[in-house]
């Protein structure tokens, strides 16, 4: 036992019988009157110093079931009461409980109480209690509650004894819960006279931090039988760094002069490890209503093995944590990756983070920053970093270059020379099949029509491409020069070199060395300098909630996907995901009138789609942003349409790496006459009007036509860039220098005042809580919901699932991609949209 651990000790136990005192001065301490409690009989062991509407651990099956709901995850627990021999309640014995979570919002947990009373007790005989407990959550702030218990016994007094329990709890504040239990409501008998009587608990539990680092129980029970009132009292108050001071006092008889009370104080110390934590509670109870004179002498002791961690105590040992990508992440799971990579910065025991890729950890530079902001947060907070690779590209060498150190696997290596963007250009084939794409576009940068209209790329086009990829090009030199200890021009001599094998990538000082997976962990040992621990991921056990309830969050909405009018939705196979005005702009109003939702942050992935599609979801980000703090933090693409919903942010995000701007409209359909006149299709046409059929797939526009959207096209512009007007510090003619269809990486939108600041999704969450005045781990709630088939959720098929991700050859969806005007929306739509094609290393 080290000087420290007994030192600690000591002060415990001075301030335990500093307590004791103070309860003894209050006058709990009067002369005995030996009369026993009013609720004493055939019972299960007290659950001593805690809160009815407080306690979230497996004692909540005899106090309260309702709170099993609220566990973070499984406990196992030994208690335990040990009383003198002359006193007259039952309350000796052991009990041992194991609650855990289950699915669906459920909780379940057993107990099994063996009592054996003292010599003296009012009913000896010993007799076990078993209980059973369910309780269902709706949220993080309401749990219903339900027990069975039954006793067996050899004495008849107290065998038989079966009845149930109902419970509710609220937590309708960070600070506040609410609880109310119906105990015994069947009042059972048995024929040798023992009994139960029904009782009714009412319990508030008040946090007046606002966390659990105090905490004041305030009771009342009602005893049917007996008409009697038995008031309790329950303090819990963290004690850092050793555990958690618990105490009670439960008053009786209080039609006396002198009521009789029975105290408790205890203290829990916790020793944390990644998977969970141990409990090892110490304590004493007393009082006269125990049966005799005052005596504090009876002890109390608990040992508790949970799959949760507790936010104060000893945390053994230090450990590293391995995070492994087998799987390019979708916007929604890179956002809770780098979720848990905030988390890991904040945990003190973390020495680490070992970082495993198997591909690649992103399909977009603006990701792949974000996830560089991450590792330097970790590093900002002392963890170091170990980047292992086996077989990756650029994308790999761009965010390790964060690392503190990199490894490749001996036959591995480094497949990268640099950056490259290919378009596709059907005019030739559409030409061939008798197919005539007409478009009107508002300007020579709003280039997304000429993949249908030419051979090749107009030179404007040309030059707004090599532009784009020479500013990628530049942001990925820089991050990696900067992380690798390199001058820019090394890096791009190196890159040229490429692509590499593992000991060709380490002369090009883009790794550090070599080791297979099975080296690991001792290269983590040899990094940090000291033997540590490394653990998986998912082995890591969540931390015990400190507040009450769920505190006001943050909506994420997504508006990932090309935009269409209606519902959003994916095309199968093709690798196409359609972001639907009706669903974000329902996402949006929930997210305005949800009370819980403090703040809103519009998570922008999108190259644009339909200009009806953005003017509906437009509207609803305006009339959020009235109502509650609302930033937009761009991703991967924010083009176009995408751009046209960002507008009325209260704050724009940007990566430097964003693809934005593309302020601009086109509109045109494709002309198939030609083709159905090479298969032997003819198409008559009956009309009230002559331009009745203006927009048919069945003849091109006239040139009266053409003029005529023309007009429409500068119409739907003009909409556009005063939209933007009004969001954005900037005139309208100020909006069109930098607009008609021109695009930009983030960096440079930020020089063009398009966007406010430079930064991912963790800059725009600081940012949005401080706004809504809400706390710095402020919970998060993505919207819209992903809808999964009942029958994936059972059979956890992946296909299944509303937003799997198919793999299909690159070039096969460039071609999809390339040809989505003509399949995804209709021909008398105007778009906003970004030519898709993506720079790839």
């Amino acid at each position: 036992m080290t000087p420290t651990f007994v030192r600690s000790l000591a002060g415990a136990k001075l301030r335990t019988i500093a307590l004791t005192s103070a309860i003894v001065t209050l006058g709990w301490s009067q002369t005995a009157s030996a009369q026993v409690p009013t609720d004493t009989g055939t019972q299960r062991l007290p659950v001593l110093g805690r809160s009815v509407a407080g306690t979230d651990d497996s004692t909540a099956l005899a106090l309260n079931p309702a709170n099993i709901g609220f566990m973070q995850s499984g406990e196992l627990r030994w208690s335990a009461i040990f009383l003198d021999d002359d006193l007259l309640v039952p309350w000796q014995g052991h009990a041992f409980s194991f609650a855990t979570p289950l699915f669906l919002n459920l909780s379940t947990g057993l107990r099994v109480d063996v009592v054996d009373p003292p010599e003296a007790s009012a009913k000896p005989g010993n007799y076990q209690f078993v209980t059973w407990g369910l309780a269902l959550s709706s949220s993080e702030a309401f749990s219903l509650g339900f027990s069975l218990q039954r006793s067996y016994s050899d004495s008849a007094i107290h065998d038989r004894l079966a009845s149930y329990t109902v419970a509710m709890s609220s937590r309708p504040a960070p600070a506040l819960g609410l609880s109310f239990v119906g105990n015994d409501l069947n009042g059972p008998r048995n024929q040798a006279g023992g009994s139960r009587s029904p009782s009714y608990d009412i319990g508030v539990a008040l946090r007046p931090t606002g966390e659990r680092t105090f905490e004041l129980g305030l009771e009342a029970k009602y005893i049917q039988d007996t008409d009697d009132w038995v008031p309790r009292g329950t303090i819990g108050l963290d004690i850092a760094p050793l555990g958690r001071l618990t105490g009670g006092v439960t008053m009786h008889h209080l039609d006396r002069s002198e009521p009789d009370y029975i105290a408790n104080l205890a203290l829990s110390l916790y020793n944390s490890n990644p998977a969970g934590s141990t409990e090892f509670t110490g304590g004493v109870v007393g009082g006269n209503a125990l049966g005799a004179e005052d005596s504090f002498t009876n002890p109390t002791l608990e040992v508790a093995i949970r799959g949760f961690r507790e936010p104060v105590g000893g945390e053994a040992p230090r450990y590293a944590v391995r995070v492994r990508i087998e799987s390019t992440p979708s916007p929604r799971e890179h956002l809770r990756m780098m979720r848990r990579l905030w988390k890991m910065a904040k945990e003190d025991a973390v020495d680490a983070v070992l970082l495993e890729l198997r591909t690649d950890p992103s399909d977009s530079f603006a990701h792949v920053q974000e996830f560089r902001d991450a590792i330097h947060n970790l590093r900002r907070h002392g963890k170091k970093v170990l980047c292992h690779l086996e077989d990756n590209g650029g994308m790999a060498l761009y965010l390790c270059s964060a690392a503190t150190k990199i490894l490749v696997n001996p036959a591995g290596g480094l497949r990268f020379a640099g950056l490259k963007s290919q378009s596709m250009y059907f005019a030739g084939l559409l030409s061939k099949l008798g197919i005539r794409a007409d478009f009107v576009r508002i300007g020579p940068h709003k280039s997304a029509p000429e993949r249908l209209t030419r051979t090749g790329p107009s030179k404007v086009a040309k030059a707004d491409r090599i532009d784009m990829l020479q500013q990628l090009e530049r942001q990925l030199v820089e991050g990696v020069a900067s992380g690798r200890r390199m001058t820019p021009a090394e890096v791009r001599t190196n890159i040229a070199k490429g692509p590499f094998i593992a000991s060709e990538a380490q002369q090009a000082k883009f790794v550090d060395g070599v080791a297979f997976d099975d080296e690991l962990e001792d290269s983590v040992r040899t990094m940090i300098g000291r033997d540590t621990l490394v653990v998986d991921e998912d082995v890591l056990g969540p931390r015990a909630a400190k507040k009450f309830g769920r505190e006001k969050a943050v909506a994420v909405v997504y508006v990932d996907g090309d935009m269409i009018d209606g519902r959003s939705s994916n095309i199968p196979f093709l690798g196409m995901k359609l972001a639907g005005s009706y669903t974000i702009a329902e996402a949006l109003k929930d997210a305005r009138e949800d009370p819980r939702i403090g703040a809103v942050i519009l998570r922008v992935e999108t190259p644009g789609g339909s200009a009806m599609a953005a003017d509906v979801i437009w509207r609803q980000v305006q009339l959020t942003a009235k109502a509650k703090p609302l930033v937009v933090s761009m991703g991967s693409y924010a083009a176009s349409a995408g751009y046209y919903i960002s507008a009325p942010g209260d704050r724009i995000f940007a990566n430097p790496a964003t693809i934005t701007g593309s302020i601009g409209v086109f509109y045109g359909k494709a002309d198939v006459s030609g083709l159905l006149e090479k298969i032997g299709v003819n198409v008559t046409t009956y009309k009230t009007a002559p331009k009745a059929d203006a927009e048919s797939l069945y003849r091109p526009f006239t040139d009266a036509e053409r003029k005529e959207l023309d007009k429409k096209v500068g119409q739907f512009y003009d909409t556009f860039i005063t939209r933007v007007a009004a969001g954005r510090p900037l005139s309208k003619a100020q909006v069109d220098q930098v607009g008609r269809g021109r695009v930009w990486t983030g960096e440079q939108a930020k020089d063009r005042k398009l966007v406010d600041e430079l930064g991912g999704i963790r800059q725009a969450l600081e940012y949005v809580r401080k706004q809504a005045g809400l706390s710095e781990d402020a919970p998060i709630v993505e919207l819209p919901e992903i809808q999964t088939s009942l029958l994936g959720q059972l059979l956890g098929i992946e296909g299944l699932r509303a937003d799997a991700k198919i793999s299909i050859p690159q070039q096969i969806s460039g071609m999809i991609k390339a040809l989505g005007p003509f399949m995804v929306y209709q021909s008398d739509k105007p778009l906003m949209l970004l030519e898709m094609a993506p720079v790839k290393p």
